[in-house]
């Protein structure tokens, strides 16, 4: 998980700092079946960039797609982690609720479809905070050696209570080792694209060893950039006007 706090310091906004480490208990040994719904469900509760995002989005809404762009890398990484084997799903037309009773948020999954592809949509209320909806698709499930590939594209909307309006398409991939192996057990990749109602476009790309890049652009500018790693953490440098 990137646990990093959003602050400027010369310009540079850190969206993620630390290690992207799964939450306690997450580490299964074996190929113990996870529910997927149940995986997402948890990982779209934490709220923390969310929270940081809502205080961003008046003076520097760049700033704020960022910290959106840190959350679905949150989730990506949360619901995959611990997972060592093809998830369980609910059966179609399931819809599962979980909540967090610190900050009242309740998100609610729901199993559309399991073949060709198993597919979810999503809906998440933070009250006082913003409402997120989307969809997650499984793309594949396969074993490679001692671990599981899977692709899970994702397609978000994010609506904050004060008008900002953010929304991100994923194409995120991962792999679960089934064996303790040196580094992180859970590797999580891939690229995404994000914009705004702020007129902000960005694109981000996480790469296999972890190793992030990406730009945020309004119009023909570049207003910012993405550098960093998930393992030594993620910053978002603004380009500041002088």
């Amino acid at each position: 998980m990137l646990n990093g706090i959003l602050r400027k310091v010369a310009g540079v906004v850190a969206v993620a700092g630390g290690a992207a480490v799964a939450t306690a208990g997450a580490r299964y040994v074996g190929s113990k079946r996870i529910n997927a719904a149940e995986r997402l469900g948890q990982a779209l509760l934490d709220d923390t960039r969310l929270e940081e995002a809502s205080q961003l989005t008046s003076s520097e809404s760049e700033a704020a797609l960022a910290a959106c762009a840190a959350y679905l890398i949150n989730v990506a990484h949360q619901s995959a982690a611990g997972i060592t084997g093809p998830p369980t799903v609910d059966a179609i037309g399931y819809e599962r609720k979980v909540s967090n009773d610190k900050s009242r948020a309740v998100a609610t999954v729901i199993t559309t479809a399991h073949e060709p592809e198993a597919r979810w949509q999503f809906d998440v209320d933070f009250p006082g905070v913003a409402h997120v909806n989307g969809s997650r698709r499984l793309i594949s499930s396969r074993f490679a050696g001692p671990k599981v590939h899977m692709r899970t594209p994702d397609t978000v909307s994010i609506k904050f209570d004060n008008g900002y309006f953010a929304s991100i398409e994923s194409d995120m991939e991962f792999n679960g080792h089934l064996l303790n192996v040196k580094g992180p057990r859970t590797q999580v990749y891939g690229s995404a694209s994000l914009s705004d109602n702020r007129g902000n476009v960005g694109r981000l790309k996480i790469e296999s060893n972890g190793n992030v890049s990406g730009t945020v652009t309004r119009g023909s500018e570049i207003i910012g950039r993405f550098e960093g790693s998930l393992s030594d953490g993620l910053t978002f440098q603004q380009y500041l006007a002088s």
